[in-house]
């Protein structure tokens, strides 16, 4: 079967992964998961884990190889859309409000997987399909470490945000240590694979280019912007000037984060934390159900074309997948929950960040794909940590109810639970 032109085949792409990213989502919020869960395991199916193994001519027809770029940076806008229209709606005042909370969790959300790595790297060694290409000990246990200790960052700020609860001490303690811990398992993928491939200048991009980034958004780009924040407040509306302004820094902030070895996520996070308070801010937030509803689902597309669950089928993965699942829930969602309760959290509420924090999502798959596409990463391995970023994902909604939104609810705390 030949593959069809290009624009038909990328507009066939949309039509399919748009209608089914819809219909899972809404299937999801009627199972009383958030509907992003739905759009992640519709994004897996469409690959080789399911219509690929059902038709696998009709999907490597629909999908084509010369048709990947394209998606991906598709997936890339979509994704960082998303964290810009989050980052408009941040606030940082609020979050240095609760700057020892935050920082305890994300601490303790980071520190507590990468220690608990070394133990699981040790019993896992000889594993057949673990790793490949003999990385050392400390490398494996990096990379365990960065496996275990990611968030499910995009999905977190979903839940929280429909749930109403982006600005309550929970969302924004939430979202705050999601977004450090996320960054700093990114710089150790980026350590591991530049030790790795022998190329430490990867090293250095996602360092100081993370830095440089966090300056620009913190000092340059507030008074880049200023003349254009005060003509918007004077009109009531945004100019187009504006908007061509605001596009080209996403596109710039979007780009440089990818190029540093680091998600367009921060970079799109950071350029919409940036936009200056008031109407600006308050006019570019009418995106956000146009990115979510026909970006995004791209992104759950692309990263699912790259998931194979096949693997699941080896013999030896039963067991390793829990002793993996064990140790991801104890390291990350128990070391989170402490740390809340530490802070001043309680206990209701400790539940609510440490069910968020504990979900991987697709931010481990696409961790997960690097390292394979690097060499790094075994067939077992990937399998395994594949179904555990599936596992706590699903966990979360129902753990979130469970430990925190049915006393919301009742309390009447938030309305929009």
């Amino acid at each position: 079967m030949s593959s069809p032109p290009l624009i038909l085949s990328l507009c066939l792409q949309a039509l399919v992964i748009l209608g089914v990213c819809t219909l899972a989502g809404k299937l999801a919020t009627k199972l009383g998961q958030p509907s992003v869960v739905g759009m992640m395991i519709a994004g897996v199916l469409l690959g080789p884990s399911l219509l690929g193994l059902i038709w696998p001519v009709e999907q490597a027809w629909m999908f084509p190889p010369e048709t990947r770029e394209w998606l991906k940076a598709a997936a890339e806008l979509g994704v960082g859309g998303y964290l810009f229209c989050v980052g408009l709606d941040f606030d940082l005042a609020k979050v240095r409000e609760r700057g020892r909370l935050t920082v305890a969790v994300a601490s303790a959300g980071v520190m507590v997987p990468f220690l608990l790595a070394i133990p699981l790297a040790i019993a896992t060694q000889d594993v057949p399909g673990w790793f490949s290409g003999n990385p050392s000990l400390g490398q494996q246990v990096l990379f365990l470490g960065a496996a275990l200790s990611i968030t499910a960052f995009p999905m977190l700020v979903w839940i929280v945000r429909s749930k109403g609860l982006a600005n309550s001490p929970m969302g924004l303690v939430a979202i705050s240590a999601g977004a450090i811990g996320d960054a700093f398992a990114w710089i150790i993928l980026a350590v591991v694979l530049a030790s790795f491939g022998g190329n430490p200048d990867v090293i250095f991009r996602c360092l100081f280019g993370g830095i440089l980034m966090i300056a620009v958004a913190r000092y340059l780009m507030p008074r880049l912007l200023a003349g254009l924040a005060a003509d918007c407040e004077k009109r009531q509306n945004l100019h187009g000037s504006t908007m061509l302004a605001v596009a080209v820094l996403f596109l710039a902030f979007v780009s440089f984060s990818t190029w540093c070895g680091m998600h367009s996520v921060f970079g799109g996070f950071l350029c919409g934390l940036a936009i200056p308070k008031g109407e600006m801010n308050h006019r570019l937030r009418v995106i956000e159900p146009m990115v979510s509803a026909w970006v995004l689902p791209f992104f759950f597309a692309f990263s699912g074309l790259q998931t194979r669950l096949d693997f699941l089928l080896a013999p030896s993965a039963l067991w390793l997948l829990t002793l993996v699942v064990a140790v991801s829930l104890l390291g990350k969602g128990g070391a989170c929950w402490c740390a809340a309760r530490w802070a001043g959290l309680d206990a209701a509420a400790a539940g609510g960040v440490a069910s968020l924090m504990n979900a991987r999502g697709l931010m481990e798959l696409i961790l997960l794909n690097v390292g394979l596409a690097a060499g790094l990463v075994g067939t077992v391995l990937f399998s395994v940590l594949v179904a555990m970023a599936i596992i706590t994902t699903l966990m979360a909604g129902p753990l979130f109810e469970w430990t925190y939104g049915r006393r919301a609810r009742r309390s009447g705390e938030y309305g929009g639970l």
